[in-house]
């Protein structure tokens, strides 16, 4: 009896193990631009047109080079997280990809500044990652953390 029932607990895990799989991902870029304004952007890049377009939008204001880093949009795409201005050491981290059905989650950790932290320089958080390209939806659930000064 107890064997059917350890088989019948086993078996009810194994499909939503097999429904999440991890991707794996690199990181193109995070940082947090001191001086620059922008509002919250979470964003999937597919073709390169677009990719040269949110790469102009994201160095303005900021010492981010003209030419963005060198993706295969034959092979790969990119995702954006940005946060908007903060009043100083925060952190946009997108922790981890998986695919879960017929999705993709994006796990993201906001990080704005602690409440007692005194500010100078405004800055805004992006984090860029590059991963294997997808054409499945992309849902971002975001997670609100804070920095300490």
């Amino acid at each position: 009896m107890l064997l059917l029932l350890a088989a019948a607990c086993s078996r009810g895990s194994v499909p939503e193990a097999a429904a999440a799989a991890s991707l794996p991902i690199e990181t193109l870029l995070q940082q947090s631009n001191p001086g620059q304004s922008g509002p919250a952007r979470r964003e999937v890049i597919r073709d390169q047109e677009t990719w040269t377009r949110i790469w102009a939008e994201l160095r303005e204001g900021s010492a981010l080079p003209a030419e963005p880093p060198t993706v295969d949009f034959a092979r790969d795409m990119v995702i954006l997280a940005a946060m908007e201005t903060q009043g100083c050491v925060s952190r946009a981290t997108i922790r981890g990809v998986v695919r879960q059905g017929q999705e993709l989650i994006v796990d993201l950790l906001e990080a704005p500044p602690a409440p007692n932290c005194v500010c100078i320089v405004s800055e805004r958080p992006i984090h860029l990652i590059r991963l294997q390209q997808s054409d499945l939806p992309v849902r971002f659930e975001a997670e609100q953390g804070r920095t300490e000064c």
